[in-house]
């Protein structure tokens, strides 16, 4: 919403005098403006996401092409970073919802070949409680629970909105978290933890404390899924690399994380994760990385506490624009 309004702005006032307001330094009082007026805007807008007549017939089409289930609950919150973050990138409302589902079907198909390898085709039964941690609005829910019984599958987050929606819509467990790693501490055990788009945005003290908490709270034989950046992607030879900026600094939705002590962009060595993987005391047996599976950008690690082998999983990749 910000960029299309900022392009506006620019389409109206044109290349002269956009050079003079950067000369004169107003930009910042613009772009101050731009930003109050998008923040009116939200806060005056539904709940969800109210779609238009043809974004509501390319859903359709959607469900069709990639065969989605027929009930499947396509409500988006106006919360929704997911959902946010490719419209602040240039996509309209209907390409963003597009790629937001497509997002989706990427993420269920990562959960569900990781528990076929580990379950075998009895994994909707196996695999719970299954905890998807860092859930945000729902974007794998909305699936997943036409794969497994929602009453085994539990999401955390620390945006309390995002957990209470998701528990309204798909009808899941909600566990609210917090920032403070070691407040995290359900009372149960899950065979399978996963956790996309988290270890990609925190500093290295919360890397280190989430990924030992997290650990601790599976299940004897239960599989842990997470994904992160890898520092190739910065081609820097550093085994970790933080920055303070993320998808919600400048976000205007309620519950957008500002904090760049607690949350940023995160990229990180397979060096620097077999470290810490070693006091967990884990070996490079009890772990299997995929690379750019995520998004085509993030790698994913899987890892077990019996030494199982995840070799040979075919992921299937998704191109919303294919679509």
């Amino acid at each position: 919403m910000k960029v299309l309004l900022k392009k506006a702005v620019m389409l109206v006032f044109g290349p002269p005098v956009k050079y003079i307001i950067s000369q004169m330094a107003l930009h910042k009082e613009t772009n101050q403006k731009l930003h109050a007026l998008e923040q009116r805007i939200h806060d005056i807008y539904p709940d969800e996401w109210r779609l238009n007549e043809h974004t509501l017939q390319e859903i359709e089409r959607i469900k069709v092409v990639l065969g989605l289930p027929h009930g499947l609950n396509t409500e988006i919150s106006k919360n929704d970073m997911m959902l946010l973050h490719f419209i602040n990138n240039g996509f309209s409302v209907e390409a963003a919802v597009r790629a937001y589902l497509v997002r989706g079907v990427s993420l269920l198909d990562m959960v569900r070949k990781i528990a076929e390898k580990r379950w075998g085709s009895r994994w909707p039964t196996q695999a719970g409680p299954f905890l998807d941690f860092a859930s945000g609005y729902g974007t794998l829910e909305r699936y997943l629970v036409h794969a497994m019984p929602a009453e085994d599958i539990f999401t955390a987050d620390v945006k309390k909105h995002g957990v209470d929606f998701q528990t309204e819509h798909f009808g899941v467990n909600g566990i609210h978290s917090s920032f403070i790693p070691e407040e995290f501490r359900p009372a149960i055990r899950f065979q399978f933890i996963f956790v996309a788009s988290l270890f990609s945005h925190l500093p290295e003290d919360l890397f280190k404390k989430w990924l030992k908490q997290l650990w601790n709270c599976l299940a004897p034989q239960g599989v842990f899924a997470f994904t992160v950046h890898d520092t190739a992607l910065c081609h820097s030879d550093r085994d970790f690399i933080y920055s303070t900026r993320s998808e919600d600094s400048d976000s205007v939705v309620e519950d957008s994380i500002r904090n760049a002590s607690v949350y940023g962009t995160t990229y990180v060595s397979e060096h620097y994760l077999a470290r810490c993987f070693a006091e967990l005391g884990l070996t490079k047996q009890n772990y299997t990385r995929y690379r750019q599976v995520s998004s085509g950008l993030q790698d994913i690690y899987i890892v077990s506490k019996a030494q199982e082998s995840f070799e040979n999983i075919r992921f299937n990749v998704y191109d919303s624009e294919a679509v």
